[in-house]
C-alpha cells in the first residue's frame, strides 16, 4: 500500500530562492503536508545554495528525498523519470522548481480523482507577473469535463500541455509505460498526449487554478520556456517528431492538425522574435519542414492570416524564401506594435 496520497517529482537546476517559495507551498496544502511526498532530482547544480537547501529539505522531513544526478542532462525529462520510479504514493504529479501550488490544490485534485477513478486529472491555471496574476482563459469558459476517452471531447488537445497542472494515477503511467522523452524539449506534449490517448478516464477542472505559473522573461532570469536560440528550438522540434511518431504507430494521424496546429504557431513566433540568425532559421526550418508540410497541407496559413504567405514555401522546401518571409512578418509586426494607436482612425478620415 502507498504510503502517500500524492508525490510531486521536481526537476531542480540551481534553483536557489525559488526553492523556497515552493517548499512553503508544500508545507501549507489543505490536505496536510504528511500526506504529501516530495520528491526533488538535482541535475548537478553549481549553485552551492541550491545544494545546500535540497540537502536540509532531505534531512529534516521523512517526506521529502533529494536525488543528486552524477551528469547534468540540460532537460527535465531524465529527472521527472527518475522521480516517477521513486514515488510511494497513489498519485504522482510533475512541478517546476520556480512556481508554487494554490493552497487547496492537492485536496481538490486528490478527492476529484479518487471520487471518479481518473488516470488523469487535468486543472486550469494563473500565470503570475511582477505586477499582476492573470486567471487562464480556455475555450471550456469555466466547463467541467469528465471523458472515458479523448475522442470524446477532443477540445482536450487544445488544453495547454504543460505538465505541473495535471495529476496522474501513478499506476496507470506505469501500466501502460508512459514516461518522458529524455534530453530534448516537448516532452511535456509528449507526456500529455499519449497519457490522454490512454487513459480510461480523465476529468478537466476548467474553473479550478491549481498553480501560480511565474512569468520569468527578462534579461538574465528566463524560465526554458522562454529561451529562443538554435539549441533549444531545435530540441522542441525533436519532441515534436517524437510525437509524430507516436501518432504514427497508433494509427492516430487523424488528430495531427488539432495537436500540432498550436503549437507550430507558437514555434514559427519564437523563431521570428528569437535570438537566431537567418542560417540559422534556414537550418531550423529543413530540419522541422516535413512536420510542416503535413499541417499546412490541411490548415493553409495555419489559421492565422499573417502566416498565410509561408504556406507555398514550406509547401515547396523553399527554406530560403521562408525565412523571407519569416523576417517581412516580423518587421511588419513591429511596426504595428510601434504605430500610434489612432494610426488607422486618422488613415480613414
Amino acid at each position: 500500500m502507498e504510503k502517500y496520497k500524492i508525490s510531486v517529482i521536481v526537476p531542480t537546476y540551481n534553483s536557489g530562492l525559488f526553492l523556497n517559495a515552493f517548499f512553503d507551498s508544500m508545507m501549507y496544502q489543505s490536505i496536510g503536508f504528511e500526506n504529501i511526498e516530495v520528491i526533488f532530482v538535482d541535475d548537478c547544480s553549481d549553485d552551492d545554495y541550491t545544494v545546500y537547501l535540497l540537502n536540509l529539505f532531505d534531512e529534516n522531513f521523512s517526506n521529502v528525498k533529494s536525488v543528486f544526478l552524477d551528469k547534468n542532462n540540460g532537460f527535465p525529462g531524465k529527472g521527472r523519470n527518475i522521480g516517477l520510479n521513486l514515488a510511494n504514493s497513489e498519485y504522482v504529479i510533475f512541478s517546476d522548481h520556480d512556481d508554487t501550488y494554490t493552497p487547496k490544490a492537492f485536496e481538490v485534485m486528490y478527492n476529484t480523482a479518487r471520487e471518479n477513478n481518473t488516470d488523469m486529472l487535468i486543472t486550469n491555471y494563473y500565470k503570475v507577473f511582477p505586477d499582476t496574476r492573470e486567471s487562464v482563459k480556455t475555450v471550456f469558459n469555466g466547463e467541467n469535463i469528465i471523458v472515458e476517452s479523448v475522442e470524446d471531447d477532443t477540445r482536450l488537445f487544445s488544453i495547454d500541455p504543460a505538465i505541473w497542472c495535471k495529476l496522474f494515477r501513478k499506476d496507470f503511467l506505469l501500466e501502460k509505460n508512459i514516461s518522458f522523452l529524455e534530453g530534448m524539449l516537448a516532452e511535456d506534449l509528449y507526456f500529455f498526449i499519449v497519457s490522454l490517448f490512454k487513459s480510461s478516464c480523465t476529468v478537466y477542472l476548467d474553473d479550478f487554478y491549481s498553480y501560480n505559473y511565474n512569468i520569468r522573461n527578462v534579461e538574465g532570469d528566463r524560465s526554458t520556456i522562454h529561451i529562443r536560440n538554435k539549441k533549444y528550438l531545435g530540441k522542441m522540434v525533436e519532441g515534436y517528431f517524437e510525437t509524430d511518431k507516436f501518432l504514427t504507430e497508433n494509427d492516430l494521424t487523424q488528430y495531427y492538425t488539432k495537436i500540432f496546429n498550436m503549437h507550430f504557431i507558437y514555434w514559427i513566433t519564437s523563431l521570428i522574435f528569437g535570438n537566431v540568425s537567418d542560417k540559422e532559421k534556414i537550418e531550423l526550418i529543413s530540419y522541422i519542414n516535413e512536420l510542416l508540410k503535413k499541417d499546412v497541407e490541411i490548415v493553409p496559413g495555419f489559421n492565422e492570416r499573417i502566416y498565410y504567405s509561408l504556406t507555398q514555401p514550406i509547401l515547396d522546401d523553399d527554406y530560403k524564401k521562408v525565412v523571407k518571409s519569416l523576417n517581412a512578418i516580423k518587421r511588419y509586426r513591429y511596426i504595428l506594435i510601434h504605430l500610434p494607436k489612432n494610426y488607422f482612425k486618422l488613415r480613414s478620415r
